[in-house]
Parts: C-alpha cells; structure tokens; sequence
C-alpha cells in the first residue's frame, strides 16, 4: 500500500459517517494524544500534505481525531443553545499550506458539524486561460443584482420560483448564468426608456370653502334640496323672490312651482329667522333666501295662483282635443244615413238565413253584430258573409260603400277614456274654486295681480264640464239609438266596435277586388286559349283541303 491509499484511508477514518450519532466526550489529554498520532505521521509520510481546510480540524501540525468529532455531535443533539466544544480548549489551527504543483482541484472541505470554525475564505478565481470552468468549480461566482435608481414601470408576468427553473430540463437551467453567449441588457437605457415620469403637482383652483360662521336654521336634508333648486335659476334668490311678487312665469314653470311648494318655510324656520338680529351675510344661502321670500307678502297664495293657472293651461290643451273628439264620434254615428242603411240589409239577410230558428224574425240586433259577419263562411273557399254583402252593394248600392268615411271619426275617438278626463277636470275645477275664496280675502294688490289669471282659468274649466255634460247627452241618445242601457253603455266599447267594423270593412272590398282582377285574367287566358285552339284547327282543316285538290 503506497502513501497516497494511505492517505485516502486516513482521511476517510478521520471522517464521522454519521454525524447525528451521539459518543461519549473525550477528556482533553485524549485529544492531545490524537495531536501526537497527526504529528507522528507527518513525519512518517513528509511528502504527503495533511492538511485540510479549517472546517475539519486538521491541520499540518495539530488535529483532532474523528473521536473528539463525535464528542462534539452529541452535545449538539442534546441542546441547541450549547456550544459543543469550549473554545479554549480547541488549539488555533494555522492557514493550509498551498496546493501541490500539478494539482488544479482542491480537496473538499470536510464538515465537522458542532464546531464554531471561522467562515471559509472567498474561493480565488481560476488562473488557467483554457479552463472552462466546468469542474474547476470557479465558473459559478455571484453576481451583483443590478438594481434601478428610479421608479421603473411594471412588466407583467407570472412568477416561477427558483427550485422550479432551476430543474435540468428547464428552459432556464439549460444556460448557466456565466454563460459567455448570455446577452447582459443596457440599464442605462432601460432606466431612461422606462422609468415612471416624476409627477410634479399641478395647481388647482382652490374649491370654495364655506363659511365656518354659517348659521342656519333648516334641516341639513332640506337645506342641500332648496340650493340644488336655487341653483338651476343661475340668478340671485332677491331676483327669484322678485318673480313671485311680480307673477312672472317665465321661468316658473308648473314643474318648479311643485316643488318650490315643498320646500316652503315651516313654522319653527319662519321664527327661528325672524328671530335673527345678527348680519344677514352670516347666514347660509337656503336660510338668505328664505329671508328674501318672507319680506314677499302672501308669497304662498301667490305660488298657489301661479302654479293652479298654469296647470289649468296644461289641461286644458290636453283635454279638449279629445272632448271634441268624443263629441264628433257620437254625433257621426248619431248622423250617418248609411249607417242605419247597412244595419237594414244586414238585418235582412240574417232573418233568411236565421229562418227557423229561435234567433230568426228579428226585429234588430246588438251593434257588435257587425265583427260577426266574417265567421259565417260560404261554401266557396276563403267567402265570407261580409263579401257576398259588399258584393251586392257594389252591384245594387254603391253609395253603402262610403260608410268607411263616416266611420272615421269615431276611429279617431278610440282609446279615450271619458271617466278618467272627467275627474281630472273636476279635480281642478275644486282647486280653482278654492283659489278663488282665498284670494277673495287676500289685499287688494294679489286681487289685481291674479285675479284675472284665475278666472279666466275658471271660466274655461266650467266651459270644459259644460262639453262633459254634452257628452253625456250624447251618450244617452246612443244608447237609445243603438237600442243599450243607457247606465251600461260604455262609449270606448262602441267606438273600438266601429273602428274594428271599419277595417274588416276595407279589408273584404280589397279583397273582392283582387278576386275580381284574378277572375278577369283567368277570364282573359281562357279566351287567349281558345282563340289559340280555334286557329290551329282551323289551320289543320285548312291543310286537309288542300292536300285533297
């Protein structure tokens, strides 16, 4: 066995194959006796180097032995906090001597786990220029982090942790990061293409800070209501009291009167600012300007007076259309002469057809009748009842075809409801009723200024329930002339019935005459056919002749 095995074997026995065995402490003199076993073989094998790096406890000159290793594990073990071996009984070990000439790998450091060894020097850097640096281990030295200077924007990308690039198939594991064809990226210009722009502070206009001093004397809720409406004047509230005194309803429309009503003064706020003897410019602009509108005499009567005519102005374009309406329906169906014309010949054909039974030999029949006569089929394809009459008519009584034309006035009368028009003018007939008792006794100045206004309102709501009360008149003679209970009748049923009769009318002249064009021109092919058929036989007997001569 040369010197180099061993060496090996020397080492190998000074190493501790377990290091988490506990073995029992050796005294000091049996470490001094491992020192002199070291020293003896040192100068048995001077050509060999003994020495290690200082994490294993050997040096040239003094080492402890793999026992004293174990002494130290097991203090280890059986406490955290202990130190394993005292320092003062640990000799200083000195620097490893330099490596052997021809030998470019170091020996590995070996750990001695539960000894406190100074920390390792940093690794000196390969000298060799043709060394890759694969097994000289000096290739993976640590790069500095370059960090930015400044607020840099944000790329976005999903993370992935180190152990999980780091794996030997990985995209990013493939290339060291000492690698010479790693491309290293400008920071420089990355830190001026990229940085955030520093945001220097703009000056803004300095919102209008309200007063600390304001008083007020309304409700936070009803005080942020009565400004957002003030607001929308773009004018000073002693100009809006102005318009009240005045009746100016330029800018008072029915809509602000509503809600200038809600937002009056109550009580408790009308005292409370009477009761002020302070500077009015302390006060809030709600609580200023309903300073103005007290010094307005009368002010609620007077947004009453303005707000009752413009909503009778309202109405009353809204209402007399279509009173005039039902008015002109009713006297269309009271006044047509082929209305009564057409019932006739209708009554006629269904006491034939009805003969026999018990709703034959009538003597009249319910107005709806007329949306019936399509249900009663003809034994030809797609004939009613309905177009067999107009058939007739258009044959006999051409003039029963214009009773489309009379009916168009009562179309125009659907879908207006007489009972809810009538309320809604009585309801404002009351109001104004009550205006006017209030402004009776009221000063004389608000009798000038609107009195006027209110009666001519007045008088053209009683003209309204005067139309109201001739309607109803109008409808008692229809029921009696269509033969109805005149506390049944309904006028909407009985305009939608002639507005429906009117277009099943049309409907069945359209298409008598587009069954009458289809028969002329089946009419005409027929004659076209056989005029084709005479003149061919006709040329047939003529080359019969001939061939005989």
């Amino acid at each position: 066995m040369g010197p180099g095995q061993d060496m090996e074997g020397l080492l190998k026995s000074m190493r501790c194959s377990n290091h988490h065995k506990t073995v029992p402490r050796r005294s000091v003199s049996k470490v001094n006796k491992c020192t002199q076993v070291n020293m003896d073989l040192e100068e048995e094998y001077p050509s060999s180097d003994l020495s290690l790096s200082p994490t294993t406890g050997l040096s040239g000159k003094s080492e402890h032995c793999p026992g004293s290793i174990s002494s130290s594990q097991k203090d280890v073990s059986s406490s955290s906090q202990e130190q394993s071996i005292t320092p003062a009984l640990l000799p200083q070990l000195p620097a490893p001597p330099p490596l052997p000439p021809g030998c470019k790998v170091p020996l590995p450091p070996v750990s001695m786990p539960g000894i406190n060894a100074p920390s390792l020097p940093s690794p000196q850097p390969c000298s060799s220029p043709g060394c890759s640096h694969l097994t000289c281990g000096c290739g993976e030295q640590p790069h500095s982090k370059k960090t930015p200077t400044l607020r840099m924007k944000v790329l976005h990308w999903q993370k992935l942790p180190s152990d999980v690039v780091r794996q030997s198939h990985s995209i990013w594991a493939v290339m060291p990061s000492s690698s010479k064809q790693l491309v290293e990226p400008d920071y420089a210009s990355l830190e001026l293409l990229f940085s955030v722009p520093p945001t220097f502070p703009t000056e803004k206009t300095r919102p209008k800070i309200k007063k600390k001093n304001e008083i007020t004397f309304i409700g936070t809720k009803k005080s942020l209501l009565l400004n957002i409406f003030l607001k929308q004047f773009k004018c000073s509230n002693e100009e809006i009291a102005l318009m009240i005194q005045k009746g100016d309803s330029s800018k008072l429309d029915a809509e602000i009167l509503r809600q200038l009503l809600k937002l009056l003064p109550e009580d408790q706020e009308i005292n409370g600012l009477k009761s002020y003897k302070d500077k009015k410019s302390q006060l809030a602009n709600a609580d200023q300007f309903y300073l103005h509108l007290l010094e307005v005499p009368s002010y609620q009567l007077r947004i009453e007076c303005m707000l009752i005519c413009e909503e009778t102005r309202i109405l009353l374009e809204c209402l007399w259309p279509k009173v005039q309406a039902i008015r002109a329906a009713c006297e269309t169906i009271l006044t047509s002469h082929r209305l009564p014309v057409f019932c006739q010949l209708i009554l006629k054909v269904g006491n034939f057809l009805n003969y026999g039974r018990h709703t034959g030999d009538a003597g009249g029949f319910k107005i709806n009748a007329l949306l019936k006569l399509t249900e009663t089929k003809a034994n030809q394809n797609n004939i009613t009842l309905l177009h067999h009459i107009l058939e007739e008519v258009e044959k006999k009584h051409r003039d029963l075809l214009q009773l489309p034309r009379d009916l168009d006035f009562v179309s125009k009368a659907v879908g207006i409801h007489v009972d809810a028009m009538q309320a809604e003018a009585g309801a404002n007939l009351k109001k104004l009723l009550e205006i006017e008792k209030r402004l009776f006794l009221s000063t004389d100045d608000l009798k000038i200024q609107h009195g006027k206004s209110v009666q001519v309102s007045l008088n053209a709501s009683k003209d309204l329930q005067k139309e109201f009360a001739a309607i109803e008149k109008k409808k008692e003679e229809l029921a009696d002339y269509l033969c109805e209970d005149r506390k049944k009748l309904s006028l909407e049923d009985v305009f939608s019935t002639m507005k429906t009769f009117r277009e099943i009318f049309l409907k069945t002249l359209q298409e008598n005459q587009e069954r009458k064009e289809q028969a002329a021109k089946s009419e005409k092919r027929k004659k076209w056919f056989k005029g084709e058929d005479a003149k061919r036989l006709k040329g047939e007997y003529g080359k019969c002749s001939t061939f005989k001569n």
